[in-house]
């Protein structure tokens, strides 16, 4: 059995939030929700990313409610890690995996998420920290997406293991890396901007793993479009794009749209629940209702 972090819905279960949670999970459609359920959704929702998945820091902040206290036990987490690295690896590798861990925040943090061996030292190269990257990974504490140029099944046939993202397994923990403020939480819709999206790609992918049990990959088309996820649900491709504001342009997704025929395009956005012909949109908080939702649209 895999044990993954606290997704969102669980978050609201913990929080006192259970009509919420009852709320989305008996929700089977992209129809519209009232405006006012859909700004305190996202209202928990950005909390959450802040807080991330960290039990202490989730119980900490519902008890005390002192968000200082939560980046001290952020901050403590991080600090236990970069121990654990030195405890269970040679002092020689315990250094790599530390660098390529303190790098992936301002590799997110960049418009091309694309991970890249020489933003971690001028030294940078696979043969360098491809055991770094997998010592981390079987550590639970990063996610991989691995490029696609041609979306086919199985998918795991055609990624490109040279051209990879990797995601942190708590927003939170990437939010006190980056010295994020708390008061992004109640700066508008600041947060869902913050580096370039990082938060949200993140979030996103943290989701996806755990709720369908799959390896990440994205795809691209000669630096001319990039589609964030490929997700496949009953044995059908979905291109699934994140966007961290409220703009509706979909060149990307329309790109791939015309090329491979999906049926579906689906994007994740602050933005309500929305269907359009093959457009479908659904709101960050309820990523993870994908499955119960593409039921509607087939």
């Amino acid at each position: 059995m895999n044990l993954y972090p606290m997704s969102f819905f669980k978050y609201l279960t913990v929080t006192d939030n259970h009509m919420l949670n009852e709320y989305l999970l008996n929700k089977n459609d992209f129809t519209a929700i009232s405006e006012a359920l859909h700004d305190k959704l996202l209202s928990n929702y950005k909390k959450f990313l802040f807080l991330g998945v960290m039990p202490e820091v989730v119980a900490q902040y519902f008890e005390n409610k002192d968000i200082e206290l939560t980046r001290k036990i952020q901050e403590e987490i991080l600090n236990a890690y970069e121990k654990d690295f030195s405890k269970y690896s040679s002092p020689t590798e315990a250094i790599r995996v530390s660098e390529v861990w303190n790098s992936i925040p301002s590799q997110l943090a960049k418009e091309n998420k694309k991970f890249k061996y020489r933003n971690v030292s001028k030294r940078g190269r696979a043969s360098v920290y491809d055991q770094a990257i997998e010592w981390l990974r079987k550590a639970g504490l990063i996610y991989l997406s691995y490029n696609i140029k041609t979306p086919k099944l199985p998918l795991s046939g055609y990624y490109d293991h040279d051209k990879f993202k990797l995601f942190v397994l708590d927003t939170g923990l990437l939010g006190a890396k980056l010295k994020l403020s708390s008061h992004a939480i109640v700066t508008g819709d600041k947060l869902f901007s913050e580096y370039n999206g990082a938060f949200i790609e993140n979030y996103t992918a943290m989701e996806l793993v755990s709720k369908l049990n799959q390896q990440l990959c994205y795809w691209t088309s000669q630096n001319k479009a990039e589609v964030d996820f490929l997700i496949t649900i009953n044995e059908k491709i979905i291109p699934l794009e994140v966007k961290s504001g409220y703009s509706k342009r979909m060149k990307s997704l329309r790109i791939y749209s015309e090329k491979y025929q999906p049926g579906r395009i689906l994007r994740t956005s602050p933005r309500n629940f929305l269907t359009d012909n093959d457009f479908c949109n659904i709101p960050l908080y309820s990523i993870s209702l994908i499955e119960n939702l593409f039921d509607d649209v087939n």
